[in-house]
């Protein structure tokens, strides 16, 4: 075999390039540039921080794995919980306490191959299964989605930020009321402002936030409008 100084090198990457190598056993061994690419992506080995992988199996739960109460060809509009192992694909990690953390924020559940295969969730409960407790419940509320989930396909849980980078949210009062209770799940007390729907103008109420996720307004007479929560 010449020096690989001596190769001609192709300044162009393909995806049906080789490169020379072993495997785990010590074999010699060509690996295509695209399945290098795929194990990257399956397994998150490139490192992207708060990055999740999980593959779906319709009929076992397994270490790297997800399931839930649906089969193949399921849509993502209709998903409201999975079942995920604490340790991802490719991972020796646990990540309980990063699951934990996503409770009442927006994920992103998208298949690594296909980005047109996704739903935006936000995320109300974490829970360990009492009876296979390497696996960890999640209740999702569905916000924006498309397609169907695949079996053994990979997918990816991503915080999702939103394109502003902050959590907001739009109640509108139709019945004229001197009373509001709005459940806005943003997971912080929030300000707000209050415009009449008949003119648009804004009015004064007084805010109580019942928790981060609820808050009640009051006024000193009924009123109809919308509330803007940021």
């Amino acid at each position: 075999m010449a020096r690989i100084s001596n190769y001609t090198r192709d300044t162009t990457v393909s995806s049906s390039d080789k490169l020379l190598g072993s495997n785990s056993s010590g074999t010699t061994a060509n690996f295509q540039v695209s399945d290098i690419t795929k194990f990257l992506r399956d397994t998150n080995a490139a490192g992207v921080s708060g990055q999740l992988i999980y593959q779906f199996n319709e009929v076992e739960t397994k270490p790297g794995g997800f399931v839930g109460a649906f089969s193949s060809g399921f849509t993502f509009a209709n998903l409201t919980s999975i079942k995920v192992h604490k340790i991802p694909n490719g991972s020796t990690t646990t990540v309980v306490e990063y699951l934990q953390s996503l409770v009442e924020s927006d994920i992103i559940l998208g298949d690594v191959e296909n980005i047109n295969n996704f739903g935006i969730y936000t995320v109300k409960s974490v829970t360990q299964d009492s009876n296979a407790t390497d696996y960890y419940d999640i209740a999702l509320t569905a916000k924006s989605n498309n397609g169907t989930i695949v079996d053994e396909q990979f997918y990816s849980i991503i915080l999702y930020a939103g394109l502003s980078g902050d959590k907001t949210f739009s109640h509108t009062q139709n019945a004229s009321s001197s009373s509001w209770t709005i459940n806005h799940n943003l997971g912080k007390k929030p300000s707000v402002t209050i415009t009449t729907l008949a003119t648009g103008a804004q009015v004064i109420g007084e805010v109580t936030y019942t928790n981060d996720n609820t808050l009640v307004v009051s006024f000193a007479a009924a009123v109809s409008g919308i509330a803007h929560l940021n």
